[in-house]
């Protein structure tokens, strides 16, 4: 895994200060300039794709930038450390975000928000391909607000993150909404203290949510949200998932801080708080840790609903459960309960790798199993959709 690899394009000029002396002369190589006051967009039109680039990091600046470009292009975002404050930046469909580099690009929120407010919201009402990548988004850990990094809404498709990173949001760095046929990788990210202990239900890394339906099960298949070779820490749940979502979770670094040692790091909800629970998940290759000075991490995988496969991760020390199974907004007896897990499968090296909650209702070698399951194939690693 490398965490610093930066996709470099080649641009028909060098970057630099805009000379509008030279805008004729720009122009012979598909480069254009338009004005919004104090804010000067320059669109850059290259053989590969079309780039539309802010003059700074400023939301000014950047939504003028996102108001000109179209379906297709890619709205770069110049290095620097800006505040936006309260505002929220709404990506229409298609559009695609990139900054100077992680740390190199940083947008901060520093204000309360309403609920369900974002500081990137990409709207995919289509299918066509977005990608974010190249930037940093701090959120403002006011636990009232509730904040939101980046909004993947509305069921985008083949979407791209990748080469960013995420802190300080006191809802979920990404969260990823539906519909069911939701799908695309997160990558080569960090995500790093998204919670605050003033909140003790909410603070993802990323969540993701289906649209309340209940598909056959597709273990092994594109049609997940695909999260790898991340590095993850001090996060509620680095991952979590409700309402028919399905996801992968491979070859990352995960780990738990002293005040996260009591949650799940992977975590799959039940039936409870969205018409549906999770549908299925995939968990395997990753390093579990627990850095922490006191007590141990609860557990490393903490399965609530849906069913999936588990294997082949390592878990380092003070982590009590690799594995743990547990029911959902039911007493422990009622059997079956609605989306709880049913056909889970954890095959993993190391001694008791999992644990029931509550074995009358969640029973081995029958609603789970501890060796490989028959016939599954993981999809494509790295996923086909990354570039770098």
């Amino acid at each position: 895994m490398n965490l610093n690899r930066v996709s470099i394009k080649k641009q028909c000029l060098a970057p630099g200060v805009v000379n509008y002396g030279l805008v004729l002369a720009l122009a012979a190589c598909g480069v254009h300039s338009q004005a919004f006051g104090q804010t000067t967009t320059i669109i850059t039109t290259t053989t590969a794709t079309t780039t539309v680039k802010a003059a700074s990091c400023l939301f000014p600046a950047v939504q003028a930038a996102v108001s000109v470009a179209k379906a297709g292009q890619t709205v770069v975002v110049p290095a620097g450390d800006c505040d936006w404050g309260a505002n929220q930046l709404t990506v229409p469909t298609g559009i695609s975000m990139q900054g100077a580099g992680r740390n190199l690009t940083t947008i901060r929120r520093t204000a309360a928000v309403p609920a369900n407010t974002y500081l990137i919201a990409a709207t995919c009402t289509t299918s066509k391909p977005v990608k974010f990548s190249d930037m940093t988004l701090v959120g403002a850990n006011l636990p009232r607000s509730q904040d939101r990094g980046l909004g993947l809404l509305y069921g985008c498709v083949d979407f791209v993150v990748s080469n960013m990173k995420f802190t300080k949001f006191v809802f979920a760095g990404i969260e990823v909404r539906g519909p069911v046929r939701q799908r695309g990788v997160i990558h080569d990210s960090e995500f790093i203290d998204n919670y605050n202990t003033t909140n003790g239900s909410l603070g993802y890394g990323i969540v993701v949510f289906g649209d309340g339906t209940w598909p056959a099960l597709e273990l092994g298949s594109q049609n997940a949200v695909f999260v790898e070779d991340n590095y993850m820490s001090g996060n509620r749940h680095h991952i979590a998932a409700n309402n028919g979502a399905r996801y992968v979770f491979r070859y990352n670094y995960a780990q738990a801080t002293q005040a996260t040692k009591d949650f799940s790091q992977v975590d799959a909800h039940g039936f409870s708080s969205s018409p549906r629970g999770t549908r299925s998940y995939e968990v395997y290759y990753n390093k579990f840790y627990a850095n922490i000075t006191s007590g141990r991490n609860l557990t490393a995988v903490g399965i609530r609903g849906g069913d999936g496969v588990v294997y082949n991760n390592t878990y380092g020390p003070n982590i009590a459960y690799p594995v743990l199974l547990l029911l959902e907004a039911a007493t422990c007896g009622t059997y079956p309960v609605q989306d709880q897990v049913r056909k889970a499968v954890i095959a993993e090296a190391v001694p008791n790798p999992v644990m029931s909650q509550c074995e009358k209702s969640i029973a081995l070698n029958r609603d789970y199993f501890v060796q490989a399951k028959a016939g599954y194939k993981p999809y494509f690693y790295p996923h086909p959709l990354r570039t770098y």
